[in-house]
This record gives C-alpha cells, sequence and structure tokens, in this order.
C-alpha cells in the first residue's frame, strides 16, 4: 500500500498566491521527510479559483518531493499538442530522474475548451491520439503519425525521457467508457474517489479489470491510485468538526461548474459515507475497505480552500505516524 499528497493548489482570489505556493512547497517537504510515496499536481485552467499551471509547478516540486514519485492528477492532454508534452515531460523526467508520472484525463470543464477553441465531443479521440503519439515519440526513434488531430512525419524528438519509453501514463476516468479506455490505453487508472453512487468503485474496478484481461493486460505490477478526500485528527468527532467547513467551501465551490453541480446536493452524501474524514482507527478501517476493493495506492487531497497550513500539517504528521505504519507492518509481516 502506498500512499501520496495531492497538490491541489486551487485558492481564492482574494488570498496571497506567494504565501499559499510557500506553503505548498514546505508541505511537499514535510511529506518527503515523513516517508509519503508521491506528489501529484492538479490541472485546470480559466478557473475560479487561483490555480497555478502544471508543468512549471510540478518543476517546481521537483525540487522538493525527496525521493517521492511526482506527478500530474491530472493534466488535461486533448488541450495540448502531443509535441509539446513528449519533450516537456521528458525535460521533467530528466529532472526528476525517472521519478516522474504523467497522469492525463479528458477534463470536464466547458470554459476550457471554448477557451482553447477546441470542440468538447472529440476530448477522447484528442485523448488517445495523444497517449500513442507520446509512446511512439518517447522511444526516441523517428516518427510517422497520421491520425484524425494530429500527425507527425519523420521527426524525432528532442530529448529522449530518463525512464526508457517515457514515464507511466495513469488516465483519470470516472465514467464506464473512459475507465475500459483507461484500462486498454494506460500504464494505472487514476480513479477518483468522490463518486455519490453507491458501490461505485466496485463496479468501476469490474469494468476496469474486464476490459484489462480483454486487451491481454494482467493485475499483476500494476498501479491501482485512487484519489481521496482525507483527513486525520485525534479523535473522529473533532476531526470532522475542524475541518467540515473547508472541505464543504471548496465542493461549493466546484458546484459552480454546471458538470459539478451535483457536488452541492450531494455533500451530505459525500460527506458522510465517502470522504475518509475522522481518526486513525476509523481511517485504517475506510482504507482497508478500499485495498480490498483493489486499490494500492491512495493519493489524498491534504488542504482546502482556506484552510491553514498547520491543520494540514498536523493531519499529514498524525497520519503518517499513527496510521501508515499499520500497513507497512502487515506488510511487512506477510514477507
Amino acid at each position: 500500500m502506498r500512499f501520496g499528497i495531492l497538490a491541489s493548489a486551487q485558492y481564492p482570489f482574494h488570498e496571497d498566491l506567494q504565501q499559499r505556493l510557500g506553503e505548498l512547497w514546505d508541505l511537499t517537504e514535510l511529506a518527503a521527510e515523513l516517508r509519503y510515496d508521491s506528489v501529484f499536481m492538479i490541472s485546470h485552467f480559466m478557473g475560479n479559483l487561483q490555480t497555478p499551471q502544471t508543468i512549471s509547478t510540478t518543476a517546481k516540486l521537483i525540487q522538493h518531493s525527496g525521493d517521492m514519485t511526482v506527478g500530474t492528477g491530472i493534466l488535461l492532454l486533448p488541450l495540448f499538442h502531443p509535441v509539446h508534452i513528449a519533450e516537456e515531460f521528458a525535460t521533467l523526467d530528466h529532472l526528476a530522474k525517472g521519478r516522474l508520472v504523467l497522469g492525463v484525463g479528458a477534463g470536464y470543464r466547458d470554459n476550457e475548451y471554448r477557451a482553447f477553441g477546441l470542440d468538447k465531443s472529440h476530448r477522447f479521440s484528442r485523448l488517445r491520439e495523444g497517449i500513442e503519439l507520446l509512446r511512439a515519440l518517447w522511444t526516441g526513434e523517428q516518427v510517422d503519425y497520421r491520425g484524425k488531430h494530429f500527425a507527425v512525419e519523420g521527426e524525432h524528438i528532442g530529448i529522449r525521457p530518463y525512464q526508457p519509453g517515457g514515464p507511466p501514463i495513469w488516465i483519470g476516468a470516472g465514467a464506464e467508457g473512459s475507465v475500459k479506455r483507461a484500462a486498454r490505453l494506460g500504464d494505472a487508472w487514476f480513479a477518483p474517489g468522490n463518486s455519490p453512487k453507491p458501490n461505485w468503485l466496485q463496479r468501476a474496478m469490474e469494468w476496469h479489470d474486464t476490459a484489462l484481461a480483454d486487451a491481454g493486460k494482467t493485475r499483476e505490477g500494476r498501479e491501482y491510485p485512487l484519489i481521496v478526500q482525507l483527513y486525520c485528527g485525534e479523535t473522529f468527532e473533532g476531526a470532522r468538526a475542524e475541518v467540515r467547513p473547508y472541505v464543504q467551501d471548496s465542493y461549493f465551490a466546484y458546484s459552480e461548474y454546471s458538470q459539478l453541480s451535483w457536488q452541492r446536493s450531494a455533500f451530505e452524501y459525500l460527506w458522510d459515507n465517502v470522504f475518509l474524514i475522522g481518526d486513525p482507527d476509523h481511517l485504517e478501517r475506510r482504507i482497508k475497505e478500499l485495498r480490498a476493493t483493489g486499490f494500492n495506492h491512495i493519493v489524498f487531497r491534504p488542504f482546502w480552500t482556506g484552510m491553514p497550513a498547520e491543520m494540514a500539517h498536523r493531519s499529514l504528521r498524525l497520519f503518517a505516524e499513527q496510521v501508515v505504519p499499520r500497513f507497512r507492518a502487515e506488510e511487512g509481516a506477510e514477507r
């Protein structure tokens, strides 16, 4: 079982971005000190919150991340040209000396596609072609590729990745067709852990693994990462009372996008049944349930809109000291 943090760097416009970014570097350094396994950076454009851009911020996170895996969670690949991303992430792979993961997804916000002058209905074909072209370019060999959206003839990449074949590609997906696509095209399915549908993760895992088998792939040795909302406190009631205002403010801000309007109406269900917020014993039970479903890499959002940095530090440290060792001890006993 691996544990990482999601650098969900989204801040209200009235906040001091320099201060918040400094807090993000500090939090990442603390996670590295506490031996967390990974840190992932989000991606959005034209948002209703201040959102530093992914590629440049990921480069900065590499400097503060110790030995952790660093990645994007997720990059909106259809909004970019794959040649650009191939060279950027080959460069980042060298900066990270192979500790890099490229997490990609199709996105959901209409305004982002409008701003780029792209037809949102083409996002899945652009995603597929983008992944195909990335993999071809990362071989370092001459590429001849012609798709509906992208074409490269007789060219090779200007910088080969540090990792042979390039960084692993994890695909974010939350609908049945997208989950199956992630199994076929990706090195991992980067699963969202905030569905308001009961037993959705179990059903989605079945979709994924069926598609994986149909593609002639095996579960063995694969990462099964899941993004969750997690906060660890000394007591169950205390943790939930102190963090709820910040989680709620964030979810209500996201619900301003029409595609996420359900996050306001479903918030109470998510709060009671989906989010991982409580004391160490509660979190251990919940994570064991997720492990039984098949997930082996928990990536959690450690802070929400307006939340003081010291709260994130306390939660991160308490979880690392009181919860993570329980899973490490189990794995050691099994070996």
